[in-house]
């Protein structure tokens, strides 16, 4: 991987400030998630929300793409397991293991973001073609990656006890 260039530490800050505005989406999604009567009207905000992040970017190149998901995908897949799949995730997933989730799977695809842009991978042909299907073929992928990772975040927090039972919303 080549050196970090003179727009690593303003690029760096931006994904700090688009971890935190994820978060303040989840903590929104979550409150209207939470007041929804059934499960499949819970897991629909956060569904909507990626939906609408895959439409607004469309057009972007791959690099903004990975980037931005980063803002629409991580912080909805912390909250589709808990709301889709709730003996999965543990009896008592409470916001505070959401958030969580949420850290470690945007962590994650902020490292995912800065590999890809500053590799060039986002530049190579047979993975970029910037038209609407093949960025809805990486969108699509991010969201089965950031899936998998927030289950495996939970399966882990729920075997080492992490947030456990007594969690609450204190």
């Amino acid at each position: 991987m080549p050196e970090p260039g003179p727009l690593f530490l303003p690029m760096l800050a931006i994904m700090a400030f688009v971890v935190v505005m994820g978060a303040a989406l989840l903590a929104l999604i979550w409150l209207v998630s939470t007041r929804a009567p059934n499960r499949f009207l819970r897991a629909a905000a956060p569904i909507a929300v990626m939906l609408l992040g895959l439409i607004w970017l469309k057009d972007t190149d791959a690099g903004n793409l990975i980037a931005a998901s980063v803002l629409f995908v991580a912080p909805m897949a912390a909250l589709i397991p808990p709301f889709l799949f709730h003996g999965f995730v543990g009896p008592e997933t409470g916001i505070k293991r959401i958030v969580a989730c949420d850290l470690v799977v945007s962590l994650f695809a902020v490292g995912f973001a800065f590999f890809f842009v500053l590799s060039g991978l986002s530049m190579v042909p047979w993975i970029y073609w910037h038209t609407p299907v093949s960025n809805g073929v990486i969108y699509l992928v991010v969201v089965a990656v950031d899936l998998l990772l927030a289950a495996g975040v939970y399966k882990g927090m729920e075997r080492i006890g992490v947030l456990g039972v007594n969690e609450g919303c204190t």
